[in-house]
Order: C-alpha cells, then structure tokens, then sequence
C-alpha cells in the first residue's frame, strides 16, 4: 500500500493505492474532493496518510471498510498507541515506535471525516461519523467534512478522542535564531529565517508570497501584504487576507536577496522565494525544499527547528513585549481571538512571582507571638 503524488487543477493531489497498486477509489474521490474545495497541499498529504494508516489497519484485519464497527475504531486507536507488526503488510512505522496522542486523534477525526463524506455521497447507508461524536456543551476543534454548509451536528465531541499530554510552548531564544541565521548558507535562507522570526507568518504563507507583496513606505512603514490568489507550488492563505508592518532590517536583507540572487541569476519568477540551485532554478519553492533546508539547519546546528517554531516564537516575543493579544490574533492571522489566547497568555514564573510579592501582605492576618 502506498501514496503517489498526481497532478490536480489546484496543483499536487495524492493518490491512495492498496497492496495491488489499485487506487482505492472512495478515497481517491475524497482527497478530491479536498482538493476541489481548496485545500492546502499539507492538508491534503495529511489526510492521505491518515487515511493509509487507516487502510493498512484494515488491510492487516482482512476488514472492508464498508463493514467496520465502532469496536473497529476502538481497535484501531488500539493499534496506533502500541508498537506493532502485521503480516503481508509493508511495515507502516518502524517497530517499537508508537504513535502520539495527537497524530492518532487527527488520524481518527480524518477517518471519521470521510465516513462522513462517504454516508453524504450516498457510498453508505450508516453516519459512522454520528456513532463517534456526542453532544458537547463546548465548542469542537475539529470540524466535519461538510461543517461550513451544515449546522446541524451542534456542538459535537469525539468520544473516542485520546487524551493528549499538556506541553509547554516551545519558543527561540534569540541566541538559537542567530545561530540558525548564521547556519544559513545563502542570503536566501538568512532572508527566509528573518522574515519567519519578524512576522510569524506560516509557511505556507511565506511560499505564496511575491515580489510585489513586499510594500515600502519610509514614512508609513514597510509592510507586507497577504493575498489570496493561486499558487502553483500548492500554497494558499489559511485565515485571508492581511498586512504586517516589517523592519527595515528586513527590507535590507531583501535588497541584498534581490541584488545576490533574483539579479545575479537573471530570475524572472514573480514568486519572493525561488530554488537557486538545480534544473528548477527559478521556480517558485515547495513544501519539499523547507524541508530540507530545515533538515540541514537542524543538523548543522542541533536545533530541533522547524518553521511553525518561528511562528510560537514571534508570537510570544511579541505578547511578551505589548501585553495586546488583540495585536497578536491580527498579525498571525486567527480568525477566533481564544485560539491566540490559549497558546500566548500565559504567565512566566517571573510574572507569577511578582504578582505574589504585590499580594502576600494581605493575607498576613495571623502574627507570630500575639
């Protein structure tokens, strides 16, 4: 069983193909269906391999997956949290590895989602979706295939939703983002590092940027202009369309980018970052090129970096310094203000202290000796 990459209207689609090398047609037609409602190429190579994970399950149970139960379901979040081995199937991770409370919780909500996809196609008779989901008083995180054009599932909770261990927020100190900037081996990558590290922007949003997004006022303030339009590498605006203020710092990092690379190699793409090196030189960069240039830093410099890192770490630099998480919601771009409010408020060991300090006296009502 495996996964190849084909081309879509939208740019890159994946295929999911059983030990036969047959496409599994139902979620063939679903990861089109993502595809045709515009989203992201991460969006789209998670659920397929979500949705692998799911048939190799089946696959190693000799079960069709127009016949699971909820006892199936049970199982198999079962088999995701322990390591594993099954005969005649190619070994989907490495034994004695299991799988994090928070991929398996995705990977259920990805196979619930398109039971959903499958009951409303008319592909089956029963709403799996309805057997693992109950009434909740609270608001859901995850959303059904169809949520934006049906309301009528309320407030719904997974119940088979695994309990996933809280973490502290992992930020950059600003040694670690000059050491990543001097890791960098071109004015590129030290660009592409910066702008990260100032505007907190996703990857995603990075990639799908161009020349003329970058805006210079020397009165007003350089900006940075987010549009939605489409982008052949696959990227897309997650939350719309936005401005943020940028340094001039930044701005002379992209003089430099411009005069090093986009002129030095006579470069015509209109996109901001490009492959300089290779057959492709010239043309807009992918997810797949992040990646390495992530791989390699983190290698370089023993960084356990990655690009969402930037964002945690411009978020947090930012509350830190204005104590506005209104400013904060508008520039990373969420569309609900709690999202922001759960990841960035919340108090240092340093706040907790002073606080204390500002309170204790009136709670001292009992004194020694009277």
């Amino acid at each position: 069983m495996k996964i190849v990459e084909v081309k879509s209207k939208n740019g890159i689609n994946f295929m999911i193909l059983d030990g036969n090398n047959e496409p599994i047609v139902d979620a063939v037609r679903y990861l089109k269906y993502l595809d045709s409602v515009n989203k992201s190429l991460n969006t789209k190579k998670t659920y397929a391999y979500a949705l692998k994970k799911f048939f190799v399950y089946l696959e190693s149970k000799k079960i069709c997956y127009k016949e699971v139960s909820f006892d199936n379901f049970v199982d198999f979040i079962r088999w995701m949290k322990t390591p594993f081995e099954y005969e005649n199937v190619l070994s989907y991770h490495r034994k004695g590895k299991s799988i994090s409370p928070k991929t398996i919780n995705l990977t259920i909500t990805v196979v619930s989602n398109f039971y959903d996809y499958l009951y409303r196609s008319k592909k089956l008779d029963v709403n799996f979706y309805d057997f693992i989901h109950t009434e909740s008083k609270y608001s859901k995180k995850y959303k059904s295939f169809m949520n934006h054009v049906n309301k009528d599932y309320g407030m719904l909770k997974n119940i088979l939703k695994v309990k996933e261990p809280k973490k502290k927020l992992e930020v950059l100190t600003n040694v670690e983002v000059k050491k990543l900037l001097g890791a960098a081996n071109n004015i590129r990558d030290k660009f592409l590092i910066q702008l990260l590290y100032e505007t907190g922007l996703r990857i995603g949003e990075v990639l799908s940027l161009r020349i003329d997004d970058i805006k210079f006022d020397f009165r007003k303030g350089h900006q940075i202009v987010l549009k939605n339009r489409f982008n052949s590498n696959g990227t897309y605006l997650k939350t719309g369309e936005r401005k943020i203020f940028i340094s001039q710092s930044l701005i002379d990092l992209y003089d430099d980018y411009v005069y090093e690379i986009i002129d030095e190699l006579s470069i015509c793409s209109d996109y901001l970052f490009v492959k300089i090196k290779g057959r492709n030189v010239g043309e807009a960069m992918h997810y797949s090129d992040i990646y390495s240039l992530f791989k390699r830093l983190k290698h370089k410099t023993s960084i356990n970096v990655h690009p969402h890192l930037f964002r945690h770490t411009h978020a947090t630099v930012f509350y830190n310094e204005t104590k506005d998480i209104k400013q904060v919601q508008e520039r990373l771009g969420h569309s609900n203000i709690q999202t922001t409010i759960n990841l960035y408020v919340h108090p240092t060991e340093e706040d907790i202290r002073e606080d204390w300090n500002k309170v204790k006296h009136q709670f001292q009502v009992f004194n020694k000796g009277e």
